[in-house]
């Protein structure tokens, strides 16, 4: 044991007290410097006395990976669920946009108002208390064009709807039917309803006839075609291989198939068309949903959706234009499930300044209104086959081949958006 002489016990007293004095002295500096103080610990500073402020939040997450890089712009989707999200590699500047499903969100101000900027990242408040990080973004970057939000259905007035119980045909070239009495046309009327003109584009190098009940051909009585039937609540349009002695009788044409418009029926001057419909699969089907004028000039046209039966994860949509005198468009290429597994609903919102086009409720492309695209339009939806763009069927194409509907509808919005 070490002992303790007198002396050294005497020294103990001095220098505690000189310690004290040290103490009051560092204590009194804080109090002065502004009254902060360190938490080695913790890492962190705060008012003396007080709780130390809360460090920021970290981006955390599982990570979003966007569609079409690297050298496209990318989709990013974030869907609605329990966990936060994290996007990295976004780029505003390529055209990278932001899709948000399942959360209700329809304007932009409340997703404005979610944005806050954490260091050098952006952080998304959503609904149901989940988080989107987006990392490297100024939120200055972020504004309503950068944001694919869902349809916004407030406001709408329902002006057309069809739930193919039965199919109302609006029957021409059967003796004794009534004509004008039904809600679809089945031939274009581009000519005689009877004649090649009204049902094929031969300038798409299609290689099917529309046909319907009434259809002759160059025969001297109808041939005994349909391609629509009611199946389950849905309305198919069925394309099928001609028999020679069909195509014969029908300008040579080696397919049968239906086309279906409510130019005699319906049109509408802006609004939300939508159809719910599931696609046909083989190389050279070529299905569309369409809007023309119904002045019968061309262009304008609205695609609110193509598909070509060889790519089944690739919707198209489209906006023909001939306003400055040249043809222009503004084509949308979209990654999507297999659009032939199931149904699956397309819309397009017609603005007077703005189209928006979604998938199964969300938008998924948008392009400015052309100045000649503002007169009324009729809805029109035809299963394809063959053509300069999808190409022949080929041995893998398996016919009959189906487009089935399970509803079309039209709504007006009594109020534009904000």
């Amino acid at each position: 044991m070490l002992q303790q002489s007198a002396c050294a016990g005497a020294e103990r007293p001095i220098r505690f007290a000189a310690s004290r004095r040290r103490g009051v002295l560092a204590i009194a500096v804080l109090f002065v410097a502004g009254a902060t103080s360190v938490d080695p610990r913790a890492g962190r500073v705060g008012w003396l006395g007080g709780p130390a402020a809360a460090p920021e939040p970290r981006p955390r997450g599982e990570p979003v990976m966007g569609v079409g890089l690297p050298v496209k712009p990318s989709i990013f989707n974030v869907r609605r669920g329990s966990s936060d999200r994290i996007i990295d590699g976004y780029d505003a500047a390529r055209g990278d946009k932001i899709r948000l499903s399942g959360y209700g969100l329809t304007q932009f101000d409340p997703v404005r108002r979610g944005l806050k900027q954490v260091g050098k990242d952006a952080l998304l408040a959503l609904p149901g208390g989940q988080s989107l990080w987006i990392s490297n973004v100024d939120i200055a970057a972020l504004g309503e064009g950068n944001f694919q939000l869902e349809l916004d259905r407030r406001g709408l007035a329902k002006t057309f709807d069809d739930e193919f119980k039965t199919f109302s045909w609006y029957a021409e070239g059967v003796d004794k039917a009534p004509i004008g009495s039904g809600t679809w046309r089945t031939n274009f009327g581009y000519a005689g309803s009877q004649e090649l003109g009204s049902r094929s584009l031969g300038s798409n190098g299609e290689q099917q006839v529309y046909v319907d009940r009434g259809f002759r051909g160059t025969a001297d009585k109808p041939l005994g075609l349909d391609p629509f039937r009611v199946s389950k609540g849905s309305l198919e349009i069925v394309a099928d291989r001609a028999s020679p002695e069909t195509s014969s009788r029908m300008w040579n044409y080696q397919y049968t198939s239906g086309l279906i418009t409510t130019e005699r029926s319906f049109s509408q001057l802006y609004g939300v068309f939508e159809i719910r419909a599931r696609m046909p699969k083989g190389r050279g089907l070529w299905p569309d949903f369409w809007l023309l004028p119904a002045d019968h000039s061309w262009p304008p046209e609205i695609d609110v959706f193509e598909y070509l039966g060889n790519d089944t994860t690739i919707l198209h949509t489209n906006a023909h234009s001939n306003a400055g005198g040249k043809h222009t468009d503004a084509p949308g290429v979209i990654q999507v499930p297999d659009l032939s597994a199931e149904f699956h609903d397309y819309a397009v919102d017609w603005q007077k300044d703005v189209i928006k086009w979604y998938f199964d409720g969300v938008e998924v492309a948008r392009a400015p209104t052309p100045p000649d695209m503002h007169k009324q339009m009729y809805m029109l939806v035809n299963l394809a086959v063959g053509g300069n763009w999808p190409g022949s069927p080929d041995a893998s194409t398996k016919f009959p081949a189906a487009l089935a509907i399970d509803w079309v509808r039209a709504y007006r919005r009594d109020a534009p958006q904000k």
